[in-house]
């Protein structure tokens, strides 16, 4: 079928006219708007996916236009990727998988809101989801290995060569090994049995584009943290909206209760929204809004927008 691109997105993405929907698709990068690109359907489960027809083998191309179905030959890593693909799908169709933590962030509340901040950066940073984009900054001379070797990769131990097949088929999903993934491809592609359930976080965070932080950031204080792009893949057509980046934190605070913020980071500028169970505690928020917005502008940000909502506990 064809389909036309409309624009290029800030994600690297582009949004792609396809009949009467418009989507948002990972294209080649000197792809350009106005183009159009021949797509071929390849599954609408677990989601909506196409291929490009100049990808698909030409002999695939004749079988098509015989009416048969394409003998399209996938690597060994494909296959394995699919297997974790196909088990995240089972397990959640749209939710990100947590992050847990099980150690506290801090010792106790911090003083320095900068303590913190410094924290939550770590948390993100030493978590393993961007280890492979890290390795490249090593590489570059941008980051230390001393940090590299912070994340979970990075402590694990070292396979012996020859010994993968046997750490993967011994620890891997069942669902893979009842397909004979493993057994076909692990002495090429070691998998330790910490790694498995990481590399699944770290497909579903490219997937739904969204993670989830759980634990305590000091002792007996839980906090839920939620970091997510939004824009152009939840419009529709003539609806979308460009790409942006949206965090929130839940805590329950022995003293406010239940509080929530939300922080949606766009082009243009920032924008916060506050919310409280308790009226008294919306009350204040109220209260001290401006002077959160005065310190926020102050550390150079453009506040667009700020607001306090009192809202029933979920």
């Amino acid at each position: 079928m064809s389909a036309v691109v409309l624009a290029s997105l800030p994600n690297g993405r582009f949004q792609v006219q396809v009949g009467d929907a418009s989507l948002d698709m990972n294209l080649p990068r000197n792809t350009q708007p106005g183009d159009k690109v021949e797509l071929t359907f390849v599954s609408n489960q677990p989601r909506l996916t196409f291929a490009l027809t100049r990808d698909l083998p030409s002999a695939a191309g004749n079988n098509l236009a015989a009416g048969a179905k394409p003998q399209v030959s996938l690597s060994d890593s494909v296959r394995y990727l699919g297997a974790l693909l196909q088990k995240i799908s089972d397990q959640s169709e749209t939710q990100a998988a947590p992050l847990n933590k099980t150690a506290p962030l801090l010792s106790a509340a911090p003083s320095d809101i900068k303590d913190f901040a410094a924290s939550l950066r770590n948390a993100l940073s030493q978590s393993g989801l961007f280890y492979e984009s890290h390795q490249a900054q090593w590489v570059a001379g941008e980051r230390r290995l001393t940090d590299l070797m912070q994340e979970p990769q990075g402590k694990l131990p070292v396979l012996i060569p020859g010994s993968g097949a046997e750490v993967a088929q011994k620890n891997a999903p069942a669902l893979m090994q009842s397909e004979g993934l493993l057994a076909q491809s692990a002495s090429r592609m070691p998998v330790h049995a910490e790694a498995v359930t990481l590399v699944q976080q770290q497909l579903q965070t490219l997937d739904s584009r969204q993670l989830i932080w759980q634990g305590q950031v000091w002792q007996g204080q839980p906090m839920e943290w939620r970091v997510e792009e939004r824009g152009a893949r939840e419009g529709g057509v003539g609806e979308a909206e460009m790409p942006h980046w949206q965090t929130s934190l839940r805590l329950q605070l022995p003293r406010l209760g239940d509080v929530q913020a939300s922080l949606a980071f766009t082009q243009q500028g920032l924008r916060v929204e506050l919310k409280a169970v308790d009226a008294g505690t919306a009350e204040a928020m109220r209260g001290a809004q401006d002077r959160l917005r005065n310190s926020m502008e102050a550390a150079g940000l453009n506040v667009l927008a700020m607001s306090v909502e009192r809202h029933e506990k979920t």
